[in-house]
């Protein structure tokens, strides 16, 4: 059986988020309902914590970065790497 498609935002409206098409995607509503029974509305630091303590191998860590600060990081990462040759 198939769930109807809904409309979830990426950054929960809650939280500041915006109803733009970047924030929009269509979901199947049992799994739109299984994120937010397991994530509420919290913020993607909340949902790393939370994955990372109950549910991912304790082996692995799950992290939640803003693409400007992984996109600095790597910048800075090669940046040394290359000066280490």
């Amino acid at each position: 059986m198939q769930s109807r498609m809904t409309t979830h935002h990426r950054k929960p409206r809650s939280i500041g988020g915006k109803s733009e098409p970047r924030n929009i995607v269509r979901i199947p509503g049992n799994k739109h309902a299984a994120w937010h029974l397991l994530f509420a509305n919290f913020t993607p630091e909340d949902i790393a914590r939370l994955i990372n303590e109950m549910y991912l191998d304790p082996d692995y860590e799950f992290i939640a970065i803003r693409k400007e600060e992984l996109c600095e990081s790597f910048r800075l990462l090669s940046g040394s790497s290359s000066r280490s040759r």
